[in-house]
């Protein structure tokens, strides 16, 4: 695999190198593990058809908070889409060096966070809970399904520049240097879309 996709959670793409930290990935890969759970009323409908497809076969354990077991120089491009708000500041800024020493010189990583600058424009002090979901996804239980860390244009370019990155530039929804896009790119709301290459 020439690309690598960081935190696919149910949506791995051809093509590319799928990867999460889901637990998802584990029970996938133990016979009959997804039907018991189902089974005992522990997983929803939808998830257990998204087992019965393979849909977690296709991905790859991977925990983002720790050096990446690839070389340096594995690959062409890297996609991680509404990942590193999830991730504290400081296991942030060591996932996007683990990216900058697995892209071979020239590649292209693509970023997308949800963008802080629209989330506090549109904080109204009358219903503060909006703005409170948006910022810390107050609705998950799971501390890692928790927002950690929030992002603007400026404060995420300059985590990138201070990983190595260069030529970093604000994008568009489905429009980049990062190929497959179209299916790549799949949240276009409240979207901060970067790019950034080494």
């Amino acid at each position: 695999m020439k690309n690598l996709q960081l935190g696919c959670l149910d949506q791995p793409v051809d093509g590319w190198l799928n990867t999460d930290i889901s637990p998802h990935v584990l029970v996938a890969r133990i016979p009959l593990a997804a039907w018991l759970l189902h089974k005992l009323g522990m997983m929803p409908d939808e998830r257990y058809e998204q087992h019965r497809r393979g849909v977690f076969k296709r991905v790859k354990r991977l925990d983002l908070t720790r050096r990446f077991a690839f070389a340096d120089g594995s690959f062409d491009n890297v996609f991680s889409a509404h990942v590193l708000e999830h991730l504290y500041r400081e296991d942030a800024e060591r996932c996007v060096r683990e990216v900058h020493r697995v892209l071979k010189s020239g590649g292209v990583f693509r970023v997308t966070v949800p963008d802080l600058d629209r989330g506090v424009a549109a904080y109204d002090p009358g219903t503060p809970e909006s703005f409170l979901t948006f910022m810390y996804e107050t609705h998950e239980k799971r501390d890692e399904n928790r927002h950690h860390w929030m992002y603007n244009e400026h404060s995420l370019g300059r985590l990138l520049r201070e990983a190595g990155f260069s030529e970093i530039q604000r994008c568009r929804y489905r429009e980049g240097r990062c190929p497959d896009l179209d299916r790549l790119d799949n949240r276009p709301e409240e979207t901060l879309f970067m790019e950034a290459v080494k």
